[in-house]
């Protein structure tokens, strides 16, 4: 099978996935909700916590919790484990795979509840302006997270290092000088650990921001397609997308909790909820979060594409290589299996990259060109 048809069956399977997926999360929460297994579960943490506020929320967590798992756990097995070695695409035995699932779904689920508690504190004190302190606190955390991701959370599935090929490394840090970008901040990710996927992300804010390549980028690669591959990353860095991209997070997530606020204030006695601050509450509470980033997806992605774009503006204009780029481009999509030419409303509304064909397509037009960013 070609590469270009193995692609095109490989996403169809994922999309498929993500299409299913995005009707599985709100069934459940009707159902909990329709069912009235809500209250069961709220009256099962009250049974196990007693009168601690803090006590029934944290149990309630953990029923939901295990709902959900029952239905994550399968779907997550076929598409990170089984259908990744269906095409040839992981590298992680069943052992290494699970206890990953285990460590994400640990750490998930600590700081999902540390967050719930705080929520519906937050609910119980000002049941009034609830949604905007708790809009606050969710943007604290997101800067919180935006520091601490590459430096604590990353290092407990990867392993940074030092790019061993010292041509390479002189190359790549020469180019990080270029743009002033510190060069102590360029690091290789033992990403081959679990994928034959390759990739690469500027991440952190602060002190903490960064440059990442992965090794299977690295060894796959030739240099001025790495160059590339970090020029872009460098755009992503002189254009502080980070701090872009985190705004325009916290406008959406703004817009969720005044719907969430709005509806819960609507809906909670015609649902027989004891108060905005009944735990048995949030599934609606989620499923109201979850319509408004729907309906907020393609703009979020809209503008991902967007600054995506302007960082391979970025990397043409400093490279001065479109050949380069484009050669760069369609060895990602291979070893990716990225369709190059998704259907157009896919892309529309679940891709935060251009396709890898208007990439090409872009740095076709602009080779040898000055381009406007707009």
């Amino acid at each position: 099978m070609e590469i270009a048809d193995k692609a095109k069956e490989y996403q169809g399977i994922r999309r498929k996935l993500t299409l299913f997926h995005l009707i599985l999360t709100p069934s459940l929460l009707g159902i909990l909700i329709a069912s009235g297994w809500t209250f069961e579960m709220r009256g099962n943490a009250v049974v196990l916590a007693g009168v601690s506020d803090w006590g029934v929320v944290a149990v309630y967590f953990v029923l939901f919790s295990l709902f959900f798992l029952i239905f994550d756990l399968p779907l997550a097995f076929y598409s990170e484990f089984m259908l990744e070695h269906q095409f040839g695409l992981s590298n992680q035995s069943f052992g290494q795979w699970f206890w990953d699932f285990g460590k994400k779904t640990l750490l998930s689920s600590i700081l999902s509840l540390g967050l719930l508690e705080c929520l519906y504190w937050i609910i119980r004190v000002d049941s009034a302006h609830w949604w905007v302190w708790a809009w606050a606190a969710y943007a604290f955390v997101s800067y919180i997270l935006g520091k601490v991701f590459p430096v604590l959370i990353v290092p407990l599935f990867y392993k940074y290092g030092r790019l061993e090929n010292k041509e390479l490394e002189t190359k790549v840090l020469k180019l990080a000088a270029r743009f002033d970008m510190p060069v102590e901040n360029v690091y290789s990710l033992n990403l081959s650990k679990t994928t034959k996927k390759a990739n690469a992300a500027f991440m952190g804010i602060g002190r903490t921001k960064r440059v990442v390549l992965s090794d299977t980028l690295i060894q796959n690669f030739t240099h001025p397609e790495v160059e590339v591959v970090v020029a872009h990353e460098l755009g992503h860095y002189k254009h502080h997308d980070v701090w872009r991209l985190l705004a325009f997070g916290l406008v959406a997530s703004l817009i969720a909790f005044a719907a969430g606020f709005l509806g819960m204030n609507t809906l909670a006695s015609a649902l027989s909820l004891n108060s905005v601050a009944d735990v048995a509450g949030l599934p609606l509470l989620f499923l109201i979060f979850y319509v408004v980033n729907l309906v907020l997806t393609p703009v979020m992605n809209a503008y991902s594409r967007r600054r995506e774009r302007a960082a391979d503006i970025f990397a043409l204009e400093a490279l001065e290589n479109g050949e380069v780029f484009i050669s760069c481009m369609n060895k990602l999509g291979g070893q990716n299996l990225s369709d190059p030419e998704p259907p157009a409303w896919y892309e529309w509304f679940f891709y935060d990259h251009p396709s890898i064909a208007k990439r090409v397509e872009m740095a076709k037009k602009l080779d040898g060109g000055i381009a406007d960013e707009g």
